[in-house]
C-alpha cells in the first residue's frame, strides 16, 4: 500500500520504471564482481528491487523469481558466514618455484593492483604464501630490514580474496614472526587505496604501518 502510494505520488508506472532500471544496473555489476560475498550482497539488493518492480507492475513472475533470488543468496551468505575460511601461511624461498609461476600466472593482475615489481628485481629474501581452505589466495615478497622492519615489495591477494582477509591473516603472522613495522613504496592507485583500508599511513613518500 505504501509504495503504492509513493508511486502514484511520484510519477506512477513511471516511478517503477526507474526502479527496474536501477534493479537492472545493479544486477549487471553483481555479475563483474570477483568477490563471491560482495557478488551475492549486491546481486540480492539488485534482485530485491528487481522483485518489488515485477510486484508493482503485475508481473508476477519476475516478483517471485526475484524474490528467490534473495532468498537464495541469503542463505548462501549465511552459510558462508558460519563456515569460516581457513587461512594458513607457509614462509617459502624467494627462488621457489611455485612462486615464480603464481607470479608469472597473475602477472597482469598483479600490475594493475600492485604495479611495479617484477620478479628477481629486488633483493628480498622473504617470501610468504598464504592459503585459503588450501588454495592459493595471496603472497607476500620482500625484505627484513633488521630490528623488527620488513620492507614489503609485492604484497598481492587474487581477485577471489581481495577483500582485506589475506592481508589482515597475513599481518597478524607478521607480528607473530617478531615484525612491528612494515614499509612500503607505490603509486599505484589500487594499492594505494588497499594500504590505506589497512592502516597504512604516508610519510615521505614511504607508506608505513606499525603492527
Amino acid at each position: 500500500m505504501f509504495l503504492t502510494i509513493l508511486a502514484d505520488r511520484f510519477g506512477g508506472t513511471e516511478l517503477w520504471n526507474y526502479i527496474g532500471y536501477i534493479a537492472s544496473v545493479i544486477v549487471f555489476l553483481s555479475f563483474v564482481m570477483t568477490s563471491v560475498v560482495k557478488l551475492r550482497w549486491v546481486s540480492t539488493i539488485g534482485s530485491a528491487l528487481f522483485s518489488i518492480y515485477g510486484f508493482m507492475i503485475g508481473s508476477i513472475p519476475t516478483g517471485i523469481l526475484n524474490a528467490g533470488v534473495v532468498a537464495a543468496n541469503l542463505y548462501y551468505l549465511i552459510r558462508m558466514k558460519k563456515n569460516e575460511d581457513l587461512f594458513t601461511a607457509h614462509t617459502i624461498r624467494v627462488e621457489n618455484d611455485f612462486l615464480k609461476d603464481f607470479i608469472m600466472y597473475n602477472g597482469r593482475d598483479i600490475q594493475k593492483y600492485s604495479g611495479g615489481y617484477t620478479y628477481g628485481s629486488t633483493d628480498a629474501n622473504i617470501a610468504i604464501m598464504v592459503y585459503c581452505n588450501m588454495t592459493a589466495a595471496g603472497l607476500l615478497i620482500g625484505k627484513d630490514e633488521g630490528e623488527g622492519v620488513l620492507r614489503i615489495d609485492l604484497d598481492y591477494a587474487t581477485a577471489e580474496y581481495r577483500d582485506c582477509r589475506v592481508g589482515r591473516f597475513l599481518y597478524r603472522k607478521l607480528a607473530q614472526m617478531g615484525f612491528h613495522q612494515l614499509i612500503t613504496t607505490t603509486d599505484n592507485e589500487h594499492h594505494i587505496r588497499y594500504l590505506n583500508s589497512m592502516g597504512f599511513t604516508e610519510k615521505d613518500g614511504q607508506y608505513i604501518k606499525t603492527l
